[in-house]
């Protein structure tokens, strides 16, 4: 008897370790080394754009990822496609509307494993008044300590379907399938 207390012991601290060993990890993100960059086909070339103002975070646990999740908010006045007439365009009704929609978002609500650090991440993507949820292929790139400071690394991508959010004007020379990629860098976060 006292050895099955003592077995039922050990198996309860072992099962307590593993837990507490497992972590979810908290990075905020770095805009200042990170971006999250664009390409729109303009008639037959792709042109370049990215969003220069953004924050977020991500929440990572890699021995279990399905606890893990992401965070942000973008500002579209940030959208800079190296034009500046372009750019106020953008902004306007028949684009992203920044006068009522001035926020992107998004939430992710699944992580699955989909390779070695590798992830399909899914989420609500909210701008122009619409919430739709998107797919992004995601890679934990690692952990580097650097100036007293935990670094993460992330790499994402992405196409998004831009008349899903009802940004359907002029498809007869502009694309509506828009590839994203995401290089991000997370700053790790001791609570």
């Amino acid at each position: 008897m006292k050895m099955q207390r003592l077995f039922s012991g050990l198996l309860a601290f072992s099962v307590f370790a593993s837990a507490a060993a497992a972590e979810v990890v908290r990075y905020k993100i770095d805009p200042v080394h990170s971006g999250i960059d664009f390409r729109v086909r303009h008639f037959i070339n792709m042109v370049p754009g990215a969003f220069t103002g953004f924050e977020g975070e991500i929440h990572y646990d890699k021995e279990n990822p399905s606890n893990s999740k992401a965070v942000a908010t973008i500002d579209i006045a940030s959208v800079n496609t190296r034009n500046e007439d372009r750019d106020k365009h953008l902004q306007q009704d028949d684009f992203f509307n920044a006068g009522e929609y001035p926020k992107m978002t998004f939430e992710s609500t699944s992580w699955e494993p989909a390779g070695d650090n590798i992830y399909t991440v899914t989420g609500d993507l909210t701008f122009h008044g619409h919430t739709h949820p998107v797919e992004m292929q995601v890679q934990f790139l690692g952990e580097v300590e650097g100036r007293g400071v935990m670094r993460s690394g992330w790499r994402g991508t992405a196409n998004i379907d831009r008349t899903k959010w009802g940004m359907d004007g002029y498809t007869a020379f502009i694309g509506t399938t828009i590839p994203v990629e995401l290089n991000i860098q997370g700053h790790r976060m001791d609570d």
